[in-house]
């Protein structure tokens, strides 16, 4: 158990799979409305070269990042995570694929998902922030680059 959660149910609601494991679940004291699930990955761990597709690469170097998730109940989530850079034998180093979320991006695919599904029924996309409790032009962006780049 980490805190109140099971860490069984955050594997299957988050789709982990080796080498990636929960560390850590907290909750944010200064809202109380956020709660944060540190992710980390086995020492010694072969990732996926985001550019070229190339299993097997060895880690470089990691740098701490945090993604927006769906809500988990009444708390806003967040995941975070040291994301490896790897050494490509193809291009060199370049940053991993990470499992939940595309290169580059602050929010996980199920969060985006949640995005366009909710904007189909919604008349703005000011209601569509009011509800994920983020700014309107942010998710303006990523509902129309998602809506534009296709799945």
């Amino acid at each position: 158990m980490y805190g109140s959660f099971d860490a069984g149910l955050l594997y299957e609601v988050l789709a982990l799979s080796p080498p990636w494991y929960v560390r850590e679940v907290g909750f944010d004291d200064e809202t109380g409305n956020t709660v944060t699930v540190t992710l980390e990955f086995t020492v010694g761990s072969e990732f996926t070269c985001s550019t070229c597709g190339a299993d097997g690469c060895k880690a470089y170097d990691t740098f701490p990042k945090r993604w927006r998730h769906v809500d988990f109940f009444q708390y806003r989530c967040y995941l975070r995570a040291y994301s490896p850079r790897v050494v490509c034998p193809k291009c060199g180093i370049r940053q991993a694929k990470i499992p939940w979320a595309r290169l580059r991006s602050r929010v996980t695919y199920e969060f985006e998902e949640y995005l366009v599904n909710l904007m189909e029924e919604l008349p703005s996309y000011r209601a569509l922030a009011r509800i994920v409790g983020e700014h309107d032009t942010r998710v303006r962006r990523l509902v129309k680059a998602l809506t534009e780049r296709g799945p």
